[in-house]
């Protein structure tokens, strides 16, 4: 017999998100059997990278509503791989006979409508498997990895749509059960059993529940919570149809652990309430009475494995796995596009033949047809006037050959010409500064003749429209630094002298006009765009607060306030957050 059994589930909130390779990882959580819910990848965004794990074969359902949505995957280990595997509840996702699992049960209670709507978020996938059991036996067991909808309390639609989702749920799990098949039903159930399970249980209503209500009634009689209300009529229930049993499973944690506090699997990473293990158990791993009785060994809710608002939570068992020869139709890496198997676009464009993808050269040899020689026609026979080949394959783009250099110098003229004229774009100092000196002005000009004395000359000669836009150049400087009778001042000639000659008292000057306009700059744009109000300090702890927004839809949608910036937890707990609020005032 082989080694124990050990099956893990994880919301990983995000599977591409992981900033561990996931051959690392998987291999850290040590398990056989790795269930993981809330992938949020698509058919069309799964990477090999991340389908492929060496040592791990994986199956996967994805949603077919939404993308970065939902999303569940089962990673078995090479000593573990299953015989068969499926994804969702419904036989409406599985086509191909090959590697069915079956067993969907009595599902007359469903419309087809409302079986497609349940199966095409990605919400389940399952494999099947051959064990040893304790006891030397061969049997079967199949693993429901589930990620069940989270009730919106704005949307009735959802609240339905949960119960009906858990209602197939059970269906599918009873049936397989009945099959004779060992069942573990596991995943992030969205709902938490028993008191002890919710670090700040809400007792008004708490019996009354839906979702309480329909674990409460899955789960055998010695698991059940009697403040629940029992499920007296199966057909009017929600969470339940005419055809369902009830009480054949078991909660394999509380099993073991029925009194044990502080065991959470969730937390709001937003309040921080991991730090105070404020939290929740919404992570489960459920299996039959039979396979509870006789070969569960342990079970765990590993917090310390960090990366995701929730946490791992496994059990081991004493049976072991017995590992199939060949891997399900379903596994990913059967897929066209981790297989080697997917078509190139060249196919498209051959006509069809035994080997489409071949093609004869010249010599009579086959060749691979690729987009550059298909379609091709015989060659014709060369002209008489042909042109020199660009052996690099790239056009020029300074010189154009057909032309003479005379033609080409007088565009890069022209050209030069053109640049000179486009005006520059306004700075912001042009809205919030002082309107420019004629100093500036005069530094400005003088610049711009020098750059284009220093660079308007083609094969050392001027051209003669850079010699006239020098020109125009000085007489604008002339009018410029002219005083009100018409004549240039002393004092500016002198200016123009050490603008033209480039002496280090206007590379200084220019340097310190530099930081002066940066320093305006910045005052400006603190004036326009101010920061956030000073936090004040908590009332409990005296410590800055920290600023939020308000996300949720309603009249208060966008407005921000301040409350303590510590961890949110019990009110008992002097560590965890006070309860100072404040709203932002915005008109301060």
């Amino acid at each position: 017999m082989g080694l124990r059994m050990k099956i893990l589930s994880w919301n990983i909130n995000g599977i591409r998100a992981s900033k561990i390779n996931l051959k690392t990882l998987f291999d850290s959580l040590d398990a056989d059997v790795i269930c993981l819910q809330e992938t949020k990848v698509t058919r069309d965004q799964l990477d090999e990278p991340t389908a492929i794990v060496e040592g791990y074969n994986s199956y996967f359902s994805f949603s077919r509503k939404r993308s970065g949505y939902s999303g569940v995957a089962n990673f078995c280990r090479d000593t573990a791989t299953p015989y068969s595997a499926e994804e969702g509840l419904t036989s409406l996702l599985n086509q191909k006979d090959d590697g069915k699992v079956g067993c969907y049960g009595n599902v007359i209670d469903f419309s087809t409508e409302e079986l497609d709507a349940l199966d095409a978020e990605g919400r389940a996938v399952i494999t099947q498997h051959r064990i040893q059991t304790g006891d030397g036996n061969e049997a079967h067991l199949a693993i429901i990895n589930v990620y069940c909808p989270r009730v919106d309390p704005e949307r009735d639609d959802r609240k339905v749509y949960k119960m009906r989702f858990l209602a197939l749920l059970q269906t599918r799990a009873e049936a397989l059960l009945q099959s004779g098949c060992h069942v573990i039903v596991l995943g992030d159930l969205n709902l938490n059993h028993k008191k002890v399970d919710n670090c700040d249980p809400d007792l008004e209503d708490w019996g009354k529940a839906p979702s309480r209500m329909w674990m409460n009634q899955f789960l055998w009689e010695p698991g059940r919570d009697p403040d629940i209300e029992p499920v007296d009529d199966t057909e009017e229930f929600l969470g339940t149809t005419s055809c369902v049993k009830g009480g054949l499973f078991v909660d394999t944690f509380r099993h073991l652990y029925p009194t044990r506090t502080d065991a959470y699997s969730n937390w709001c990473t937003l309040t921080s309430a991991r730090e105070t293990n404020y939290g929740r158990r919404l992570d489960y791993i459920v299996c039959d009475v039979t396979m509870a009785k006789n070969d569960l060994k342990e079970s765990w809710v590993i917090k310390d494995v960090e990366g995701s608002d929730h946490c791992p939570v496994k059990s081991e068992f004493t049976s072991s796995f017995l590992p199939a020869i060949k891997c399900p139709a379903l596994c990913t890496k059967y897929m066209p596009e981790f297989a080697g198997r997917q078509q190139k676009l060249s196919s498209f464009f051959v006509k069809s033949s035994k080997n489409p993808l071949l093609k004869l050269d010249n010599g009579g040899t086959p060749k691979k047809a690729t987009l550059s020689n298909v379609g091709e026609q015989k060659p014709k026979k060369e002209s008489l006037k042909t042109k020199s080949p660009n052996k690099s394959g790239l056009k020029r783009r300074d010189t154009d050959c057909s032309k003479p250099l005379g033609q080409v110098a007088k565009r890069q003229k022209s050209d030069i010409k053109k640049s000179s004229s486009i005006p520059k774009q306004s700075s912001l100092m042009n809205f919030f500064g002082k309107p420019p000196s004629k100093n500036d002005i005069l530094q400005d000009s003088s610049k711009r003749q020098a750059n284009l004395e220093g660079s308007a000359s083609i094969n050392g000669q001027e051209t003669a429209s850079v010699k006239s836009e020098t020109v125009l150049l000085k007489n604008n400087i002339n009018v410029v630094s002219s005083d009100d009778s018409g004549s240039p001042s002393s004092s500016q000639e002198q200016k123009d002298s050490e603008v033209t000659s480039g002496s280090p008292s206007n590379s200084q000057e220019l340097k310190d006009n530099k930081v002066t306009v940066k320093k305006t700059s910045a005052l400006a744009w603190k004036n326009l765009l101010k920061g956030p109000p000073t936090a004040p300090l908590c009332k409990g702890h005296k410590e800055p607060c920290l600023l939020r927004t308000v996300k949720k839809e309603g009249p208060n949608k966008g407005k921000q306030f301040f409350v303590c910036c510590r961890a949110e937890g019990l009110s008992s707990n002097p560590e965890a957050r006070c309860d100072f609020f404040k709203w932002v005032d915005s008109k301060k």
